[in-house]
């Protein structure tokens, strides 16, 4: 193995030294991303300005038998991005420019590196609309979203991030520069290469610049609070709400776990006078003129049915906003108060409450000292499954407990032919369990395909299956 100057020398040939960072704090920072459970060992930190620094940079990679993490804004929660083996990291940040919009096309090219929110407001200077949305979208990357195929609150209306990249350029394991698709909104000419890619994480090819499909702004919409007797209940509310209208664009649900850690934190007021089991943040769009109205009709129906015990409309924007932090807030909120073991499953969605009947019973028998915050995307059946440890274990005898508790998750998650990845992606927190989701033959086929595009196995070596 090569040392940590040596790997130096390399890369100094083709990019500057200022751009070459190996003291301990870069190492640190830029080896890992937001999950704790791994600890980051970095050899170096590379930051490519262009395509071709980054094609030059995985040819000599392939050379001299270098191993590259690919790292975007380092906001993800499986280890995707984090260097445990003394990898070299790719970081995309300074490969940050918004290239081009094209109002006629609807659509936006830019670097991999540019954050997220900033593809939202510069679509939105063109009147236009990125419907890709989450808590982290002030520091996330594109490059890093679509190597995870993120999702967001607003998948339930929009779909998944794979639904709006209409082109990409990557450079492959193998140091191949390839255009997928450009902006072609139709084009069956063979397999779909752009399409391995998206949520492949960083596994087959570093996505350097990608063309994203933009759309009309949301129309007039309305934001309300339901406190929920059961989760059976907010699949009953949601079925409600998609009869009465037709563009339910948020339909988000937490356990009152996580609403009581919310309000602490953040010394917000209540929403409700009581407490309930759970709480459903929904969001409708249609026309102004009666919008409240058939809010409040779909309110009254499902309280009559018994799946609604009250209800908050935000008849402002300010009211709307503040109910929307009782839900933004909760994954931040978790990690300021908790060393938390995070799990971000999905099952369809009618079979929620089954598997939350089901998982709360096991923890309960199994590990009854611990804590389960619950909050997720319930239109699209994915839930973020929070274990929060308990102050009479130290973190390495926590996380060892969590890992045996997963095969028992990971178990009732297949009972119910769900995955134990919704949006989070593999990594290596989830690569030993994904036996559960995937058969031995597709994980052979998988591995096939890593070797087409990255034969010599640089590109995060150990990530999704080792």
């Amino acid at each position: 193995m090569l040392s940590a100057l040596e790997t130096k020398n390399i890369f100094s040939s083709i990019i500057p030294t200022e751009r070459i960072l190996s003291d301990e704090q870069s190492l640190l920072t830029y080896g890992k991303d937001w999950l704790t459970d791994f600890t980051p060992q970095a050899a170096l930190v590379l930051l490519p300005e262009s395509a071709l620094e980054v094609q030059t940079i995985i040819k000599l990679a392939n050379q001299n038998k270098i191993a590259i993490v690919p790292s975007g804004g380092r906001t993800g929660l499986s280890g995707g991005a984090t260097a445990c083996n003394g990898e070299v990291v790719l970081s995309l940040e300074r490969m940050n420019k918004i290239l081009a919009v094209n109002r006629a096309e609807r659509t936006l090219t830019c670097q991999a590196g540019v954050v997220t929110e900033r593809v939202q407001l510069r679509a939105a200077e063109e009147g236009l609309y990125f419907p890709i949305d989450f808590a982290s979208k002030g520091s996330s990357q594109i490059g890093g979203n679509i190597a995870t195929n993120a999702g967001g609150i607003r998948v339930i209306r929009y779909g998944m991030l794979r639904e709006w990249v209409i082109g990409l350029t990557v450079v492959t394991g193998s140091g191949e520069l390839l255009q997928l698709n450009g902006s072609l909104i139709k084009n069956q000419s063979g397999y779909d290469l752009k399409q391995l890619m998206i949520g492949s994480e960083g596994t087959l090819g570093v996505i350097v610049e990608a063309i994203l499909g933009l759309t009309s702004p949301p129309r007039d919409s309305m934001r309300f609070l339901c406190g929920l007797p059961s989760a059976q209940a907010a699949l009953a509310l949601l079925e409600k709400t998609r009869d009465s209208f037709a563009m339910v664009n948020v339909f988000e649900y937490f356990d009152s776990t996580s609403l009581q850690k919310v309000t602490l934190h953040h010394k917000l007021p209540q929403p409700f006078s009581q407490s309930f089991v759970g709480y459903a943040l929904v969001e409708v769009e249609g026309d102004s003129q009666g919008l409240a109205t058939q809010v409040e009709e779909l309110l009254s129906k499902a309280a009559e049915a018994g799946d609604v015990n009250d209800a908050i409309i935000g008849l402002s924007t300010k009211q709307a906003q503040d109910l929307l932090r009782y839900r933004e807030l909760i994954s931040e909120t978790l990690s300021a108060m908790h060393t938390i073991h995070k799990n971000d499953i999905s099952v369809p969605p009618s079979a929620i409450p089954g598997f939350l009947d089901a998982f709360t019973l096991k923890l309960k028998e199994a590990y009854p000292d611990f804590e389960a915050a619950i909050f997720g995307h319930i239109g699209d059946g994915n839930l973020h499954i929070n274990i929060l440890k308990p102050q009479s274990l130290t973190d390495s005898d926590f996380y060892a407990s969590c890992h045996q508790a997963d095969s028992l998750l990971f178990k009732i998650v297949k009972d119910f032919s769900g995955s134990i990845s919704a949006e989070h992606g593999v990594g290596l927190l989830k690569r030993d369990f994904l036996h559960f989701c995937r058969a031995d033959s597709e994980i052979a086929i998988m591995k096939g395909i890593k070797a087409v595009f990255d034969p010599t196995g640089i590109l995060n070596p150990g990530k999704i299956f080792s």
